[in-house]
């Protein structure tokens, strides 16, 4: 699932069955968010990612995203 403010775009979430991996299939995804994203004008996208997470980390990084500098901050409502 993407998503665009109109300043940027953003991979919100992105699943694959465990069973259905390295079959394209999550690259197939990102791609098609990524021409829809541009589409719109977007410009640059976003996502997060669990920095233990070292597979996914792999995964985005094989796709040319890389890891900026910044720091997420989330605030917890209940």
């Amino acid at each position: 699932m993407g998503g665009y403010d109109g300043h940027r775009g953003w991979v919100y979430s992105l699943a694959v069955d465990d069973h259905e991996r390295h079959r394209g299939i999550g690259s197939a995804l990102i791609d098609n968010i990524e021409r829809k994203l541009k589409a719109l004008g977007c410009l640059k996208v976003n996502l997060q990612v669990v920095a233990s997470n070292s597979d996914v980390v792999d995964f985005y990084k094989r796709l040319g995203f890389s890891v900026e500098d910044r720091i997420s901050m989330g605030k917890r409502l209940y």
